[in-house]
């Protein structure tokens, strides 16, 4: 008897991995026997990985013969997998594992099926959380395979064996007489699971019987309690362009909210412990201290809190200056004569300025090298040192439309402008001739308002 619960299941779209050895076999029995009482509509996917040659082949028939008996619908997939390895420089085992996951969420995200079943027992289980530890792994990874995977909404890819013995499912095939197909490269110790299990916990089991269900609820309870320690880092956290952590978390925290920032641009299998340490470390360092990380993406102190973004190429654009709108890399600036629009703009502000106090020849551009700026009350200072006292972030900086001409710069487009560029007042109120509304806002918004 399995002891495996696939109630949840009931009346969706369920498609097996089914590969023809002994564990994948059962759980295509487990589904087949109790579809039609829970309303399941059943397939299978095979995955010929061009590992074992003939063997694999006899592997595919044996699949397809039982789902014709079972009438169950089959979907094949072949790949070289060996050739793979070699050109991406990743193990095969590897490989294989990415080659397949790309499979599965394909058929979801396409909308072939609801859940992909895959036949992970707690054997596999224990040997994933050795692994994680072994190497080095924190509390994330001592909590071993997650029983569900989502991957679009409340589809992905389930795990219904996994608390479930090796010897249990042996023992359900043989109950009901069914044959399987054994994977002759099983017994190959050079393949880092074949290892553990054969050498690890094949001997822990004769002094620990219950050692891969016991290793099955550690799992539970280490993924329980990392789970919660993430729920505590939502106070420490903004996601956004960029990810923002603030200061004040405790270490456990700390390091989960650096993790998370990664999963966010989608670095999760590529970082390492340095890049945690590294980024942790930002914290203890002045504004401005840089880490790099992988897949592109920088960590940086920006005054006392940390942010993770990816970089974007400076933009390079030059309008004349006009009425009308303009892209400005990531920001459309909207330049308009006449009277005063309601306040709308990056950093809460429109910006409001004398059009006849421009030269002629003023341009619409990005910041450059030697740019200076006269603030309002008198004093002309370089560009920099004026984004500096208004603590803009220097990676922020190129997000600012200028009106300039030549080196001097009249007005920072959704920020400030310069002195020169003041509207005059005339009996207390502002003078119209002349006003032009300068309105900054991202790319896809009808406007950023105050």
């Amino acid at each position: 008897m399995l002891h495996a619960d696939i109630s949840p299941f009931a009346g969706r779209r369920v498609c097996v991995a089914l590969s023809g050895g002994a564990d994948s076999v059962a759980l295509f029995l487990l589904f087949s026997e109790n579809a039609e009482k829970l309303h399941i509509s059943l397939s299978a996917v095979n995955i010929e990985h061009g590992i074992r040659g003939k063997e694999s082949l006899e592997d595919t028939a044996f699949v397809k013969s039982l789902c014709e008996k079972a009438g169950v619908p089959l979907l094949c997939f072949s790949a070289d997998i060996p050739a793979l390895a070699k050109q991406s420089g990743r193990g095969v085992e590897e490989t294989a594992r990415e080659y397949r996951r790309g499979v599965f969420e394909r058929l979801i995200k396409e909308g072939r099926t609801d859940i992909v079943a895959t036949a992970h027992h707690a054997g596999d289980n224990a040997e994933s959380v050795l692994l994680n530890v072994l190497r080095g792994a924190a509390l994330t990874g001592a909590g071993g395979i997650r029983a569900f995977l989502p991957v679009a909404g409340d589809k992905g890819i389930a795990r219904p064996l996994l608390s479930c013995t090796k010897a249990e499912i042996l023992e359900y095939l043989t109950a009901r007489g069914a044959g399987w197909r054994e994977d002759s490269t099983n017994a190959d110790v050079a393949y880092t699971r074949n290892f553990l299990r054969r050498k690890v916990l094949s001997p822990a089991k004769e002094m620990f019987p219950e050692c891969e269900k016991n290793l099955y609820a550690f799992s539970r309870f280490a993924r329980e309690d990392d789970e919660y320690l993430y729920s505590l880092t939502d106070g420490y956290v903004e996601e956004g362009k960029e990810f923002i952590i603030r200061p004040g978390a405790p270490h456990p925290l700390l390091r989960r909210c650096c993790i998370r920032a990664l999963r966010y641009f989608g670095a999760e299998k590529d970082y390492t412990s340095a890049h945690i340490f590294a980024m942790c470390g930002l914290f203890d360092k002045e504004s401005g201290a840089e880490a790099d990380l992988p897949a592109g993406l920088k960590a940086v102190n920006d005054y006392g809190a940390l942010a993770v973004y990816r970089p974007a190429p400076a933009p390079v654009y030059a309008y004349p200056f006009a009425e009308g709108e303009f892209d400005c890399g990531g920001y459309v600036l909207r330049v308009s004569r006449g009277e005063r629009v309601p306040g709308e703009g990056i950093c809460g502000r429109a910006l409001y300025l004398n059009g006849a106090a421009l030269p002629s020849g003023a341009v619409i551009r990005p910041r450059q090298n030697g740019d200076v700026f006269k603030k309002f009350g008198g004093g002309t200072k370089k560009l920099k040192e004026f984004f500096i006292d208004k603590k803009i972030p220097a990676r922020r900086r190129d997000d600012y439309p200028l009106i300039a001409a030549g080196k001097e710069v009249f007005a920072v487009c959704g920020l400030e402008i310069s002195d020169k560029a003041r509207l005059p007042e005339e009996g207390g109120s502002l003078c119209r001739d002349g006003a032009v509304n300068l309105i900054l806002h991202e790319k896809g918004e009808e406007s950023c308002k105050n």
